[in-house]
């Protein structure tokens, strides 16, 4: 309402543009004898719902409306489509009768809505889900009824839509679990808002990057650089019986354009690193690792890596404590790394009193439940809050995986919400994948900025994997020869300014 009121277009006008664009949403299966019903509310998207059922009219389909609530508290604008109903004699009904439909649209609550549904909106909600249980094509208008547009949750019941047509602008509730469950396919309609009023009144509570923004955040590669130009990473992992991790993360590295790695891992993994991975520098620990060795190499790099497949023996708690201990270099930490964090309240000292967001941790739902303390449920109920806690309890850039990844830094700035990847993506080694490209990117942006394109870049690698070796055969380095490939296509169009 703020943007509405300071950017001075009337209400009633957005309303028309919002029906003008549900309808042309459902074009393409109207037809003369199209059996459709709308569901309205009394507020502003009711209001879109009766000017629908105009804009149908005059097409010459007469839509069954079902004005649901408290007619005394209705919205201004939501009245004034009502009388305009009135006026050309099309009927407005209470209650739903029973009958079949081709099309129902959900246009009872929208944006707005933070309270749970009972009583006569309970009964809506079923009664559309019904009717799409039935056969009825279902359409919610800006988000479904029951979805909380701010976190995904939702509130009490929902309408489960076949296809959301989102306002303006897709909000999180589009995008994150359940809520995404429940609104289909969503696609953004612009009705008419100027960009720069979106957000007026209050800070935006998430952001996604789009395909175009990608370019402006990668760095650029400068002709005159050299091999140390790029970016010195060092990598710490894999443990006896667990090389695949170091590979995988360890030529993702290379592949997303840092100039130089190095890998300490178990002596264990030398001969099929050196054979793999010939570009990469290692130090193969025997036994133990040396602590002056591990020294050196700290000192030599620009990033560090650290946890993947390092077990969390006590050569694994070792090499975390100097990790920690050293306190500013720039690094990644997961996998075996978050668990040894989780479990050693040293660690959880060290990584307090390191620099603020230089270090970025990478947990799937289950390490990260260990990091936070908290019960399963307790995150599920709302990843974004305990994100942003756990970012700023540790002053550390969190990078929650998961089937909608957030990242979150310890400052107050938007969270970061992944609108890339697929369940594909959930197979041995991808984690492994993120870690390589968020570290080689950490060599040339700031933490933050790394973990957001890190997480977009590795969801479209995986989007891309999908599309050649279908989700349930992909493997994680199916993923990262992609992130090769895409990158190589980013820098091209870098270069020639697109």
């Amino acid at each position: 309402m703020a943007a509405i009121k300071d950017c001075g277009i009337p209400a009633m006008v957005l309303m028309e543009r919002a029906a003008l664009s549900i309808l042309s949403e459902m074009e393409d299966w109207l037809y003369p004898s199209s059996r459709i019903a709308i569901f309205a509310g009394c507020g502003n998207n009711g209001g879109d719902g009766l000017a629908l059922a105009r804009l149908l009219s005059e097409k010459g389909i007469q839509a069954d409306i079902f004005l649901t609530g408290n007619t005394e508290k209705m919205s201004r604008e939501c009245e004034s489509q009502l009388s305009i109903l009135k006026q050309l004699g099309i009927a407005v009904n209470s209650k739903s009768a029973e009958s079949e439909y081709d099309m129902v649209v959900d246009c009872l609550f929208g944006t707005g809505l933070t309270r749970e549904i009972t009583g006569i909106y309970e009964e809506a909600v079923r009664k559309i889900n019904h009717y799409g249980e039935k056969g009825s094509r279902v359409i919610a208008a800006d988000i479904p009824s029951g979805v909380c547009a701010d976190s995904g949750k939702i509130l009490g019941c929902a309408v489960k839509a076949d296809l959301t047509v989102a306002l303006q602008y897709g909000k999180a509730g589009h995008y994150l679990y359940p809520g995404k469950t429940m609104c289909g396919h969503t696609v953004v309609h612009n009705i008419g808002i100027p960009e720069s009023f979106h957000n007026i009144g209050r800070e935006p509570s998430f952001f996604s990057y789009r395909a175009e923004d990608i370019n402006d955040v990668l760095p650029k590669r400068e002709p005159s650089g050299n091999k140390g130009t790029f970016g010195k990473v060092l990598l710490i992992a894999g443990s006896k019986d667990m090389a695949g991790a170091a590979l995988l993360c360890g030529k993702t590295i290379l592949r997303s354009g840092a100039g130089m790695l190095k890998i300490i891992t178990a002596a264990e993994n030398r001969d099929l690193i050196l054979r793999e991975l010939p570009e990469a520098m290692i130090y193969a620990y025997e036994g133990g690792p040396e602590k002056e060795k591990v020294k050196q190499s700290i000192a030599w790099s620009d990033v560090i890596v650290a946890g993947c497949g390092i077990s969390t023996d006590e050569n694994a708690e070792l090499l975390m404590e100097m990790v920690l201990e050293q306190g500013e270099k720039r690094a990644v930490i997961d996998a075996d790394g978050l668990n040894l964090i989780a479990r050693e309240a040293s660690l959880q000292e060290k990584l307090y009193r390191y620099q603020k967001g230089r270090v970025i941790l990478t947990p799937h739902p289950g390490e990260f439940v260990r990091l936070a303390g908290i019960s399963m449920s307790a995150y599920k109920e709302d990843p974004a809050f305990y994100i942003r806690k756990l970012a700023e309890q540790y002053g550390c850039v969190i990078a929650g995986k998961d089937a909608v990844t957030l990242v979150a830094s310890p400052d107050e700035r938007a969270v970061y919400l992944n609108r890339t990847g697929n369940d594909g993506m959930a197979t041995a080694g991808s984690g492994d994948v993120l870690a390589g490209v968020t570290g080689a990117l950490s060599a040339s942006l700031e933490s933050f900025q790394a973990a957001c394109a890190g997480v977009y870049l590795h969801g479209i690698a995986g989007d891309l994997a999908a599309e050649k070796q279908g989700k349930r055969g992909m493997l994680a380095s199916d993923i990262s020869a992609e992130l090769k490939e895409l990158l190589k296509e980013k820098a091209a169009e870098k270069e020639k300014g697109i």
